[in-house]
């Protein structure tokens, strides 16, 4: 009985945890945090752009193999 009421309770409350711009997963108390936000689009030669319009600046390789639409964990910063 108590799987039945666990399962939609954690549905709803991961459900209510997505934002809108998508999961974030992390701490997003400072600058110097590191989370993890999809990534969007990237601006050469070193920017992954997130949705919410943070950037993270990273090595040229890093960049290079980055695709759009994945996951990335870093020190966003919103400018």
């Amino acid at each position: 009985m108590l799987s039945r009421t666990l399962l939609p309770v954690l549905a709803l409350a991961l459900g209510i945890g997505c934002r809108t711009n998508g999961p974030v997963m992390g701490q997003t108390a400072g600058i110097s945090t590191e989370v993890t936000l999809e990534v969007v689009s990237k601006r050469s030669p070193d920017a992954l752009v997130a949705r919410d319009g943070s950037t993270c600046r990273v090595a040229p390789d890093v960049y290079a193999r980055t695709i759009v639409g994945s996951m990335f964990r870093c020190r966003w910063s919103r400018t």
